[in-house]
């Protein structure tokens, strides 16, 4: 009997192919676990919304079937109106933010500007402060006869008209686009990285100056990637609650997720009708987010990435180099120094007149006495210590079944983890609420973070993706060859390179979930109080400087998670070599 042995050269793809087999009852169980928690946490509560805007009582759909609520929203004038004013300030602030970013993002991936670091960190720093705490700040600085800069303008006998009213629909947009800059910076910078530097270089020897250049060359190359920042801003904008609703009230601008609030805080409560306008804010999200992708499948026909990109030529400023660090030291200033030192100044005073100022410690004292701030910085501590780890971990499996395993279902898997990008957090909430009243879960932590999680998921989905991406599947495969199960080959090779990818993403989720309003405002109860909505109470009550101190401590939580995280989460010595 002669035994044929196997040639060498087909020997290893045997090998591949019996470490899938022994892998592939194990990933199934993961793929059938991850269906389930995805159905639970994004799929139901999107549903929810559509069925409790077409019923009295979701829990019985059938009987309860009514259409009086999809009337009175779809076929309302006011309501449209509502809905054109809404795009009008997430378009604007859309094309604001782009805008900003879009220059920032070409100063530093084109220009010779000096403390590059140090300015790529200023401006990417208004990510760290709430936009609700934001808009605080700014109304500290402009309101009409009280706001700082306008008290300055009038002591030192500046005209009347140079005073500005922060508490109108310009300034409304110019605030939300200034909190938006940072996303419009990275959705931009990525494609300026990775564009061929021939075309620019062709363009300069053929004569063209540097705006010439990048007004005909550099923007239509990256015209799609700016589209794509305009939407994205523009879905993320169209579900903000909390700035329109400190901001707006004076001139009665109330934007789809106010009305949603409204509804379902009024008396008595018609969640039917807010579930309706949610449905609204659903479509249009929907189409956007379509949009958006759309825009992002053509951005990458225009980018190119060759060895000849890695070694640009950056732009000699010259003279200019002074007037640019003046523009980004300005930008720093009216993003982030002014904002926080306006928050110090009312939070260490009781006066709001600048010519009264008595520095003093009684404010903060009071504050942290009340016996509400103490659970909600318990509560906000378990809450975003708890979301970013479920939700990393969700991501991360998530996107080792779409990007490593590669089943036939995995891009019906990825979307839908991406779905709660079309679905804004107030609309998101009330899905949440439908489903889950008269469960034990109503009215615990626990809503709240199962609220979180999907809401933040596609970040951590996008952030974990990434970093596979970035991973040769080689090295997986040899571990696997050597008789690893597909746990181990995870444990043991790709956690410990992913490490970057995963920090970023647990400080990501965490510092989103401890400044986040438009959630929670319709999940939370007195027992469930967060930093965040502890703060718009307070401002709601008009007790501006209690609201300054918890926006305060709600920045030194984030800084302590990021110096945590970043403590936990550096290269160590045990994976230095991988």
């Amino acid at each position: 009997m002669v035994v044929m042995a196997p040639d060498r050269e087909d020997a290893p793809k045997a090998d591949v192919a019996a470490a899938r087999g022994r892998g592939a009852m194990p990933g199934r169980v993961l793929v059938g676990v991850l269906v389930i928690v995805l159905t639970f946490l994004v799929f139901l509560p999107t549903a929810f919304v559509f069925i409790r805007a077409l019923s009295e009582d979701p829990r019985a759909p059938l009987s309860t079937f009514s259409l009086d609520a999809v009337r009175e929203s779809y076929g309302s004038l006011e309501i449209w109106g509502v809905v054109g004013e809404t795009m009008a300030m997430s378009v604007a602030c859309g094309i604001v933010a782009t805008a900003i970013g879009a220059l920032l993002a070409w100063v530093m991936a084109r220009t010779d500007v000096p403390f590059k670091r140090f300015f790529e960190l200023v401006v990417i720093a208004p990510l760290f402060l709430s936009p609700f705490i934001g808009a605080l700040a700014f109304l500290e600085l402009g309101a009409p006869r009280t706001g700082l800069l306008n008290q300055l303008a009038r002591e030192a006998g500046l005209p009347s008209w140079i005073s500005i009213d922060v508490m109108t629909f310009q300034w409304l947009i110019i605030i939300l686009a200034l909190h938006y800059v940072p996303y419009g910076y990275l959705l931009v910078s990525g494609s300026l990285q990775n564009m061929d530097a021939s075309l620019e270089e062709a363009s300069h020897i053929n004569g063209r100056g540097t705006v010439q250049t990048a007004l005909r060359v550099t923007l239509p190359a990256i015209k799609h990637a700016m589209l794509s920042s305009i939407i994205f801003v523009t879905i993320s904008a169209t579900g903000m609650f909390s700035v329109p609703a400190l901001l707006g009230a004076k001139a009665d601008f109330r934007p789809l997720a106010v009305t949603v609030y409204r509804a379902t805080n009024g008396y008595p409560a018609d969640y039917a009708l807010a579930a309706a306008l949610g449905t609204m804010m659903v479509l249009l999200s929907v189409v956007g987010l379509w949009l958006y992708q759309r825009g992002l499948r053509q951005s990458s026909k225009f980018v190119t990435v060759t060895g000849k990109a890695r070694s640009r030529k950056r732009i000699e400023l010259g003279r200019m180099k002074y007037a640019v660090v003046l523009l980004l030291v300005l930008y720093a200033l009216i993003t982030t120094i002014l904002p926080y030192a306006a928050l110090c100044l009312r939070a260490f005073s009781k006066s709001t007149n600048i010519g009264d100022f008595d520095l003093t410690t009684s404010v903060v004292r009071d504050v942290l006495a009340k016996p509400e701030l103490k659970t909600a910085l318990v509560n906000t501590v378990i809450v975003s210590a708890a979301t970013a780890v479920l939700t990393v971990v969700v991501g991360l499996l998530t996107s080792y079944v779409t990007e490593r395993m590669r089943f036939r279902g995995s891009g019906l898997l990825n979307s839908v983890a991406m779905a709660p990008l079309a679905v804004p957090g107030i609309v998101f909430a009330t899905g949440v609420f439908a489903m889950y009243l008269g469960t034990p879960l109503y009215g615990t932590l626990a809503i709240m973070v199962i609220a979180y999680v999907a809401s933040y998921l596609p970040h951590a989905t996008r952030v974990t993706g990434n970093g596979f991406v970035q991973i040769d599947s080689s090295l997986e495969e040899a571990s696997r060859m050597c008789g690893a199960t597909r746990a181990r080959a995870m444990y043991t090779i790709l956690l410990p390179l992913m490490k970057p990818s995963i920090s970023s993403a647990l400080i990501m989720v965490f510092l989103f979930t401890v400044r986040e309003i438009n959630t929670a405002i319709l999940l939370y109860t007195p027992d469930t109080m967060l930093l965040s909505i502890l703060s718009f109470n307070f401002a709601s009550q008009a007790s501006l400087p209690s609201a300054a101190v918890v926006g305060l401590i709600e920045t030194a939580l984030m800084i302590v998670w990021i110096v945590l995280a970043m403590a936990l989460l550096r290269p160590g010595n045990p994976y230095k070599r991988a």
